[in-house]
């Protein structure tokens, strides 16, 4: 089975989020879905078998199955592109747990054509609750399915927040979402996932199917620039359409490699 490593959101190699891509000839076991993905220890491991009309994927981090991951995804889409999976001029469509999903190639530059996910305020109290608890100033405590945000007053408190792991595994069952408005982008992000085996991931864009709209709504355009600050780093651009999220950047391939089965 071929393996690809893919920096995502990225131009250079060593940039952006780390995904392995798997191309499935035959069927796989979850056993040894996870412990691949386990023993390749990035965020995501992303498994995609190719049909005629479309490809089934599937991602799992070191710890467990997740329903949606958009960086493994782009990864994905850029090994089918790149290493003539798929034809360039042909929109791909994968089949995934969240749905269909669509991602085009332009002239390098791949666009994801995800679900948007709108976040329900939690309200003051919990506000107050997540301050106190985590020493930080915070403008509101949103949630969606399986994830918990915080809205930080400042910039600068997202920059320099390094929270408590066991707290962050005692929010919500996938992890925390992180986000301010900035002065260079329109808005910035981090993301904290240690019950998915992931302490911080570098560049997460599925958390940008559920932040695009609310800062959409709360700076009024459709059209938004944003960026990932962690360690590595990543730029996306963004742009709500109805009820979905199209999310645009780039990736290179860092090696290649044939896995064998079982």
């Amino acid at each position: 089975m071929k393996l690809f490593q893919i920096d995502a959101f990225a131009k250079r190699r060593f940039e952006g989020n780390p995904a392995a891509v798997c191309i499935v000839e035959e069927r796989l076991s979850e056993d040894f879905m996870q412990n691949l993905a386990l023993e390749n220890n990035l965020s995501e491991t992303a498994y995609v078998t190719i049909h005629q009309e479309y490809c089934d994927i599937r991602w799992f981090t070191p710890a467990a199955e997740v329903p949606l991951c958009g960086h493994a995804t782009l990864a994905s889409a850029f090994v089918l592109f790149e290493e003539g999976y798929w034809p360039k001029e042909r929109q791909i469509k994968f089949h995934s747990l969240s749905g269909e999903l669509f991602v085009t190639w332009d002239q390098g530059e791949l666009s994801l054509n995800f679900p948007s996910r709108s976040p329900e305020s939690m309200g003051a109290d919990q506000v107050e609750k997540m301050e106190a608890l985590f020493e930080v100033q915070l403008d509101d405590v949103l949630e969606v399915p399986g994830e918990m945000i915080f809205i930080f007053k400042e910039e600068e408190g997202l920059q320099k927040f390094d929270p408590d792991q066991q707290k962050v595994a005692l929010l919500a069952k996938n992890g925390l979402i992180t986000s301010a408005q900035s002065q260079d982008f329109d808005f910035v992000s981090r993301y904290f996932a240690p019950n998915l085996g992931i302490k911080e991931d570098p560049v997460t864009g599925f958390m940008h199917t559920i932040l695009t709209p609310y800062w959409s709504q709360k700076m009024g355009k459709k059209q938004l620039r944003a960026r990932q600050i962690s360690a590595r780093g990543g730029d996306l651009g963004l742009e709500l359409l109805d009820d979905r999220v199209m999310i645009a950047g780039s990736a290179v391939k860092v090696f290649e490699t044939v896995i064998s089965y079982p």
